[in-house]
Order: C-alpha cells, then structure tokens, then sequence
C-alpha cells in the first residue's frame, strides 16, 4: 500500500510491520517515523536496531537474527536509514527475502532521501504488496493549516485556530519553520498566561535574534539577549537551550551529511553567515558541544544538579564557545 503521510494513522493498523518512508518533506518523514514508532510502542515492539549506512552489508544477517524476538522475549524494531543516492540493492533485497512478512517479532522501518519513486519498479510493486510505503510531500496551502492546527492539540480550540493561521501566514511553504514555533509553544503556551506573538515578533523575548546573533558570531549582542532574559523572563531557560540546540544540530547535520542548508530549513538570507559560522566551529567541536546542550536541557529541567545560576552561566559560556574562536 501507498499512503500520503498526513493520512498516515487509517492505514497503520491496516499493514503488516513494514514501512518505507520517503518524499521531500523532512518534517512529515521525520512525524511519520515517530508515528510509527509510537504505533509499535502500543503493539509492544519495546527494543529498537539502528542500521546506518555502514552496516548495510549486515542487513540480512541483523534480520534474521532477530526474527525470533529478544533473548528477553521483546518484539524488536530495526529501523534503516537511507542517506543518499538511489536505493542501494541491500536494501531492495529485504524485499526479496522469504518469509519476510511473517517475522512477526520485528518491525522494519526504512527511513529514505528519495523524493519519488516509479511505481513500475521491481522493488516497489514488492515493497507494495508487503507492506506500507507513505508519501512526505510538500503540503498545499489549506493543507498547512490543517497540518498546523493539527499539531497544537495542546491548546485549547480557539487558540489552536489564532496560532495556526499566524504561523502559516509568517512561515508559508516552510514546514520546518512552522515546526520550529510549535515547538517553541510548546514550551511557553499556557491558557493563563498567552504569548500572542509569534518568533521574532515578541520583541522582549528575542528568541530569533538569539539565533541571529549566534550564527553572526556577534557575542556582546547574544549576551546581552541571555542576561536581559535572565533578569526579566528566566522561565525561558529551556527555550534558550532548544535554540541553541537547533543551531548546533543543524551544523552537525551540514558538516556531517553535507545538508543543504535550505532544506535543513534555514532561510536563504541568513544562509551566508550560517556557512561562515560553520567555518569556525569544526564539526569535533560541536558535536562536544552538542552533549553540553544535552546537560543544559537536563538542567534547564531541575535535573542534573546545576543550580539556577551555574545553569545561566554555562549557558553564556556556550553562547561564547560559539561565537569565539
């Protein structure tokens, strides 16, 4: 079967324990994966394979291997990431395998770069007839409203209707962007106390300003942004961190799988000094970097032992480590 991704939940009960996803649209691939995996969670698939690349040689020998479950009797997810290029005979293979339909204690999840696909193809019709291929395509314009509002199920009715259509109006055809501000609601929202402005348009808090400055390299603006918020709004500690996790994430991403940026979703006028930021900061040490986001994400939540203070200023010193050589 084929499916659309915003359709995905009539079809999951409907398909054997087999998905590939595929199409131009990181944010649907990237909801689709974590639908199914949510859907595989209620179905007690419990433990999870990650095949990268670099073990494809072993794809075969991994499924076979964990047909039967666990040694702990747990039903076993392998999820197969497919980077580049066309998809690699390995892979096609899986299709061909005998019985693969019937390994009921594995799921398998190929997460693909490829945005389409020819329907007349020898392993697709077999990829169709086994099991559930979804389709992330960019959205049309009502079809982000609904995608949108969809997404802030977290608020009540009204509210969800304002935001989505704000967030469309400012962040049409960019997906990621919209994302990018429901994840930032989600942090933030509350009935009781309502931020009505959207990103960079909340002139106190200056979430993209924070980013802006960053990527800049410009350290005396993005900590007079860190300290102003401290003093008048420190609540949004956990909003700073995600920020900065966003802007480290999506280097690693670049310097790593070499990532067009404007897919990764950043817009072609800041692109000139995310590319000079990247220069300056060797992917070594951003991914060191990367694990000191995790800390501050830990901490930012009462975890971890920093105390309120320590937390800001390991903050600013990331904000320095990263505007500084």
């Amino acid at each position: 079967m084929i499916c659309e991704s915003t359709s995905l939940n009539k079809y999951l009960s409907k398909s054997s324990n087999i998905f590939f996803v595929f199409g131009s649209e990181i944010v649907l691939k990237n909801n689709s994966v974590d639908q199914i995996n949510s859907f595989l969670k209620e179905q007690n698939f419990t433990e999870k394979k990650i095949i990268t690349e670099a073990d494809y040689s072993k794809i075969e020998n991994i499924i076979i291997e964990n047909a039967s479950g666990s040694l702990f009797g747990s039903k076993i997810i392998i999820e197969i990431g497919h980077q580049k290029g066309k998809i690699p005979k390995e892979i096609t293979n899986i299709f061909e395998m005998k019985n693969i339909k019937e390994f009921n204690n594995i799921a398998l999840i190929i997460k693909s770069s490829i945005e389409k696909i020819n329907k007349s193809t020898k392993w697709v019709k077999l990829m169709d007839s086994l099991g559930l291929m979804v389709e992330c395509n960019k959205l049309k314009s009502f079809e982000e409203k609904t995608w949108v509002k969809n997404q802030l199920d977290f608020m009540n009715e009204s509210d969800a209707k304002e935001f989505s259509i704000r967030i469309t109006d400012i962040f049409s055809g960019n997906l990621i962007a919209q994302q990018n501000e429901i994840n930032i609601l989600k942090l933030t929202y509350s009935e009781n106390n309502k931020d009505k402005k959207i990103g960079y348009d909340n002139a106190e808090f200056l979430p993209y300003q924070l980013e802006d400055k960053i990527v800049e390299l410009n350290t005396k603006y993005a900590l007079r942004i860190t300290k102003s918020i401290k003093k008048n709004d420190d609540h949004y500690g956990p909003l700073l961190v995600w920020i900065i996790g966003k802007i480290i994430n999506t280097c690693i991403v670049s310097l790593q799988d070499n990532v067009n940026l404007e897919k990764a979703g950043i817009w072609k006028n800041k692109i000139p000094n995310y590319i000079n930021f990247i220069k300056k900061n060797p992917l070594k040490k951003m991914l060191l970097l990367q694990k000191k986001v995790y800390e501050l994400d830990l901490a930012s939540k009462g975890l971890g032992g920093m105390t309120k203070d320590q937390f800001w200023q390991e903050l600013d010193n990331m904000v320095v480590s990263l505007t500084s050589n």
